[in-house]
């Protein structure tokens, strides 16, 4: 997957204070301008800590400033897990979304191996700007970083 592609048309699992539901990406993201945020793993130390509670905190504002209708957050776990995790973080404007099939993993190619830390293949620490369906911006970090991808980041280069 790279800028200028669209997004890949397959349903995943939301998960919100409104229970699970299925989550059409080309139906939810048409005509949107969307802000994905793929994490390789609900709890993993850097995901927790440091990458999505700048987010969490800094949504309205992410939206408000950069004109965003919706932010997501996107990872393999189970929506079961991803919900606990969701409710952990605390309320926030993001939704998240599984991949617990590996669908989106697979079809975008954005793999990341993790075995030596027993997660098996997860996706790259990245943020996907899409708008109407295609992806304008592709931004991804090295292996075991945080740099392109965080919250400050995001918001100056986006």
């Amino acid at each position: 997957m790279k800028e200028g592609d669209l997004i890949p048309d397959i349903i995943l699992r939301s998960v919100s204070a409104d229970g699970t539901k299925n989550f059409g990406l080309h139906d939810n993201f048409k005509l949107k301008r969307a802000l994905i945020i793929c994490a390789p793993g609900a709890f993993t130390s850097t995901c927790h800590i440091q990458h999505l509670p700048p987010f969490i905190s800094g949504a309205k504002r992410l939206m408000t400033e950069k004109k965003i209708d919706q932010i997501c957050c996107m990872t393999t776990n189970d929506p079961y897990v991803l919900d606990l995790w969701r409710k952990e973080l605390g309320d926030s404007k993001i939704l998240f979304l599984s991949d617990g099939n590996n669908e989106f993993l697979e079809s975008s190619k954005l793999i990341r191996n993790h075995e030596k830390s027993f997660m098996g293949h997860r996706l790259t620490r990245s943020v996907i700007l899409i708008e109407n369906l295609k992806i304008k911006k592709l931004i991804c970090d090295e292996q075991g970083q945080l740099k392109k991808t965080s919250y400050k980041e995001i918001l100056n280069n986006i």
